[in-house]
């Protein structure tokens, strides 16, 4: 992940957080690194595990988000026209937890896990069919 995306640590190497309030959004206790966030945390992180389930891959999980990006989008293999949607789902994942951190963080929400699956799905068929407007299958048989 990019330096500088304003996780709890990036904000504390900053100056603009305190010690006491690095721990991640997810309450789980842990440092709120983006690896931490967005792969291990026991709240975000298991969305991997129905992300995974839903498109029927399994895989070792890497620890570091740019090892879990290549893995997830080249490790099965497939035609380009699959890594592109592979590529896809992998950014909807993350932008969804980032935007759920934030509803948590700045608004006191949160959503179950399910529905933040559910708000993946939507997503990255919403991201693909406005670049494919042919595409001929609908939400459901996304």
């Amino acid at each position: 992940m990019s330096q500088g995306l304003p996780t709890k640590d990036d904000l504390f190497r900053r100056g603009v957080l305190n010690n006491d309030t690095c721990m991640c959004a997810g309450r789980c206790g842990s440092l709120e690194t983006p690896n931490h966030l967005f792969l291990h945390c026991s709240t975000f992180g298991v969305v991997w595990y129905y992300i995974y389930r839903w498109i029927e891959i399994s895989s070792i999980f890497s620890s570091c988000a740019t090892d879990h990006f290549n893995q997830f989008s080249y490790g099965g293999g497939g035609s380009n026209v699959r890594q592109s949607i592979l590529h896809l789902i992998w950014f909807a994942t993350v932008w969804e937890i980032w935007k759920e951190r934030n509803n948590m963080i700045l608004n006191g929400k949160e959503c179950s896990i399910t529905l933040l699956v559910d708000k993946i799905k939507l997503l990255s068929y919403s991201w693909w069919k406005a670049k494919f407007v042919d595409f001929p299958f609908n939400y459901h048989g996304w």
